[in-house]
């Protein structure tokens, strides 16, 4: 599996001024005058050709200087770049060196522009630009590029991430297997405009209901300093499981024996680097450090490009125990059941009230069994990959503007989800009665009919059927239930229950029902 290591310069020009001079007027005269320099290079590429002895002595210097994209190179490719410099055209024996014929004023622009070739030399070997001018310097950064590749490394090694930049056919075969299904869901979703750009915060009266929602504190240096290559070799990095847009690895630090077990949460193979996929991760990561005084909400250790670092569940998944209690493989009493819808809708109720203020500014917007998880005991919700950033009508603060999500799959969802009409937080609290009818009755909704017969239902108002014995049932925990899910269960939004109120009712009926068993 292939980790990606973000390694993103403004610009070239920023990353060599950047460090020359803390004096502005001087950083600013030197960064005009490399990119004259750079400017003047991209019109008449010859005024700067070096000779080949240059060209090896600016390459023996720059190992000793920085040159952050050379240290992505294997051997192979560093051997494969010096053959292509031999390639090119060999500037004819009239022209002098750089150092020959510039004078001392201009000697130091030349240094600059050397080792924007060098750079420029080593990222066209490495992302096989074939085509790309030999002496060509971009005098562009790289923000403005159409198509931008983060330097990556793999712990299988770079033969299929070269395969994967170059288009070529491989004939290794993956460590992880990806089924033709997957990759045809992955083409699905970069072919869905719902997936190429970020979601505005301001448009029109809209405006971000909360400052926070416009910041990002990613913590870089904490993934970089892991050493993914060498813990997977000793077996304390590995595949753990995927979700819908996730890859899940397992990660425990042996000489470590205090620090806790930890997963890294990592965009799926094939996911495009695009702005919106990396937003997505910083509305996960955002949400879960904001909701860390939650004990209902999964921790965070950070965040950075599309990696999440949080706490390992040791319980699974709440949906995968829900399903073995149904198949008999363990055993769920009502109390327990009635202890995990609880806590179910608390975490829902924490993430709504994320800013204390009763009015709530997240959506988790994929609210279902396999999103909360066992964290010793606990359950804990977690995942917001799909979660929205609500934002306030700036001409009625005490409104939120609606949203809306273009590709709404499966039967849990709310009406106006498949109708696709405007949508707010209230969709969490319909699939939150999805949720407590599995924990109900053992199964998932509508699991006896066809989904999209289930989702034409669920337009109509329809309700999925609840077995008799559910149904007619006097059972404390089973009336508290069916309460609950009624709460929920209401076609118009408006009139929905909130998640608060639904968590606070079944947190009552737990307490009637502890104090009537210990009596």
């Amino acid at each position: 599996m292939s980790i990606p290591v973000h390694y993103r310069p403004d610009s070239y020009v920023d990353q060599l001024v950047g460090s020359m001079h803390d004096d502005d007027d001087e950083v600013h005269t030197r960064r005009k005058k490399i990119n004259d320099d750079i400017n003047n290079e991209a019109e008449s590429p010859s005024s700067h050709f070096q000779s080949r002895e240059d060209q090896v002595s600016d390459s023996d210097t720059s190992n000793d200087s920085e040159s952050p994209p050379s240290h992505f190179q294997s051997k192979d490719e560093q051997v494969s770049d010096n053959n292509m410099s031999n390639d090119a055209e060999t500037p004819p024996s009239k022209f002098q060196s750089n150092d020959e014929h510039l004078t001392e004023d201009q000697s130091d622009g030349a240094d600059e522009i050397s080792s924007l070739k060098s750079i420029f030399n080593a990222e066209r070997v490495f992302f096989n630009k074939k085509n790309a001018d030999a002496d060509q310097v971009p005098s562009y950064s790289l923000r403005h590029r159409k198509t931008h590749f983060p330097r990556i490394f793999s712990i299988e090694g770079d033969r299929n991430w070269n395969h994967k930049l170059r288009g070529e056919p491989k004939d290794d075969k993956r460590e992880i297997y990806v089924s033709s299904e997957e990759l045809k869901q992955q083409t699905r979703l970069l072919d869905s405009k719902d997936f190429s750009y970020r979601d505005p915060l301001y448009e029109g009266d809209c405006v971000p209901m909360q400052k926070w929602q416009e910041t990002s504190f990613p913590n870089c240096n904490l993934f970089h300093e892991l050493d993914f290559l060498g813990k997977s070799r000793t077996k304390e990095f590995e595949f753990y499981a995927k979700g819908g847009y996730n890859q899940i690895f397992w990660l425990n630090e042996d000489e470590k024996e205090d620090d806790p077990e930890l997963v890294m949460k990592i965009l799926k193979y094939g996911t495009s680097y695009t702005d919106r996929n990396y937003d997505r991760v910083r509305r996960d990561g955002l949400i879960l450090e904001r909701l860390t005084p939650s004990p209902y909400v999964l921790d965070t250790y950070g965040f950075c490009g599309f990696d999440v670092l949080t706490p390992y569940a040791d319980g699974g998944t709440f949906g995968h125990k829900i399903r073995s209690w149904e198949r008999g493989k363990i055993k769920l009493s009502s109390q327990t059941r009635l202890k995990y819808a609880m806590e179910v809708a608390s975490g829902l109720a924490d993430v709504h009230d994320i800013d204390g203020e009763g009015m709530s500014s997240v959506a988790h917007g994929d609210l279902k069994g396999g999103q909360y998880l066992f964290l010793n005991g606990v359950i804990k919700l977690g995942d917001f990959n799909r979660g929205r950033f609500l934002r306030r009508n700036s001409t009625a603060p005490d409104t939120a503007c609606p949203y809306t999500i273009g590709v709404n799959d499966y039967a849990f969802r709310s009406p106006e989800e498949y109708e696709y009409l405007p949508q707010t937080s209230a969709i969490d609290v319909w699939a939150l009665g999805s949720i407590l009818y599995e924990i109900m009755t053992g199964t998932e909704v509508w699991d006896d009919t066809d989904t999209e017969k289930a989702q034409k239902n669920i337009r109509k108002g329809k309700l999925p059927k609840i077995a008799d014995k559910y149904l007619k049932s006097e059972h404390p925990v089973d009336v508290a239930l069916r309460e609950a899910i009624g709460m929920c269960y209401v076609f118009d939004p408006k009139e929905r229950a909130k998640a608060a109120d639904v968590a606070s009712y079944l947190r009552k009926k737990l307490s009637e029902l502890t104090e009537e068993y210990d009596d």
